[in-house]
């Protein structure tokens, strides 16, 4: 089993890589409805009906909300079950061939629902107001991460660095073991309680721990995914178009291990292609970094507490039996029988 984030709360806003993720898969259960409806609850009962029977998953979190799921990927049957609801919406390419839409809104009491209205629309409008200035606060931190690697990038012997790659890329291209189509895919984001890291891709691979600048580790990377097809890209949760990190194989190259220490095969240290003398405002542009994205995640708390407040009114108009005979018929399209 193995975490990640599709979607991120980024200086670019919302950037999700549900359609990339999803279109390759032999069969998508699109899940719909409001806050509330109960989506999450279901794809976590997949995924304990998944762990039961055996097979090896991955979960997809909410970077609004990590204690919510947005999917769940079920390996041996390349079968994912996702939220698509805003704001990582999903159409269905292929109905009833491919892809099984199910519309959790059905299970709403319209007479229910509709006496809160006003109360509803006010809360969702706040939430999507605090989505704004928390992007604002991201946008300013990406300027000065921009600065930042522009600095490093002054003094730094950058054609080694691609050099390094492109030794370090001759072995992995050895540990290649198939032509599966390249994912993107998040292990930390920016959330509501903070910064979120999963380290799961870590687990059973052999790690190259990559150490230097921002700057540095971004040429290295970008030259490593240059030269090999395929594999995952892990994504930078401020500017997803920067990369944290590749796996390929059996090998990870990342400069996050989080508490695997003890794991690392292999340094691969940048610092040495790295004569930064500018030192003092390279850490002010990071504290800059730093204080923006808290200030960023101080606006994603204040609008998930708008989403659960408006959640309130959508479950007490649910009628979950009725989610109890649609959960019935995804369990079929899931798992068979």
């Amino acid at each position: 089993m193995e975490r990640y984030f599709l979607g991120n709360n980024t200086a670019y806003g919302f950037v999700g890589n549900y359609e990339t993720e999803l279109k390759n898969k032999r069969r998508v259960i699109l899940l719909k409805g409001g806050p509330g409806t109960g989506k999450s609850s279901i794809l976590k009962r997949l995924a304990a009906e998944a762990k039961n029977r055996g097979y090896d998953y991955e979960l997809w979190y909410c970077s609004g909300d990590p204690d919510s799921l947005d999917g769940v990927y079920i390996k041996e049957l390349d079968t994912a079950i996702v939220d698509a609801t805003a704001p990582h919406a999903s159409g269905a390419d292929l109905p009833k061939i491919k892809d099984f839409l199910y519309d959790l809104a059905s299970s709403l009491s319209y007479d229910k629902l509709s006496a809160h209205k006003e109360e509803i629309e006010k809360l969702l409008k706040n939430k999507k107001q605090h989505f704004i200035r928390a992007y604002q606060h991201l946008k300013a931190a990406l300027c000065h991460f921009e600065n930042q690697i522009a600095l490093e990038m002054q003094d730094l012997k950058a054609a080694d660095i691609r050099a390094y790659a492109a030794v370090i890329a001759s072995g992995l291209r050895k540990d290649k073991k198939n032509n599966a189509p390249r994912r993107r895919l998040f292990t930390h984001a920016i959330c509501p309680s903070g910064e979120d890291t999963y380290y799961d891709h870590l687990r059973d691979k052999f790690i190259y721990k990559v150490s230097g600048s921002a700057a540095a580790k971004s040429v290295f990377f970008d030259e490593l995914c240059g030269l090999i097809e395929g594999g995952t890209v892990i994504l930078n949760p401020l500017n997803p178009k920067v990369t944290d990190g590749f796996v390929v194989g059996d090998s990870v190259v990342v400069s996050d291990i989080g508490h695997m220490t003890n794991a690392v095969k292999e340094n691969v240290n940048l610092c040495v292609y790295d004569a930064a003398t500018q030192t003092r405002a390279i850490e002010e542009e990071k504290n800059y970094v730093m204080l923006h994205t808290a200030f960023a995640v101080e606006q994603l708390g204040k609008a998930r507490e708008n989403h659960l407040a408006a959640e309130k009114y959508f479950i007490s108009a649910m009628d979950f039996d009725n989610n109890g005979k649609l959960y019935a018929d995804i369990l079929k399209d899931v798992f068979g029988g």
